[in-house]
């Protein structure tokens, strides 16, 4: 048997109460998507924040070291 859930309105939108076994954990927000007659939620996966983004740097402020002098050939074996 399938589990059901109940619409209701909220301001000028309508909303589903999902059952405990089928609520989403840790996310703000769900990717809401249609195949036909089914409407489907998705969990969104994290996305880092263009303020993080801003405060972290760039490639330039975190330049690359210098490569290493070369180093003369080891003995080789015979």
């Amino acid at each position: 048997m399938d589990d059901r859930a109940r619409l209701f309105r909220t301001g000028g939108s309508q909303a589903v109460r999902l059952p405990k076994r089928y609520r989403f954990t840790g996310q703000r927000e769900v990717r809401i998507r249609r195949e036909d007659e089914r409407v489907i939620l998705e969990p969104v996966k994290a996305r880092w924040n263009r303020r993080l983004i801003g405060l972290a740097g760039s490639a330039a402020d975190f330049p690359y070291p210098p490569e290493p002098e070369p180093v003369e050939p080891g003995p080789h074996l015979e």
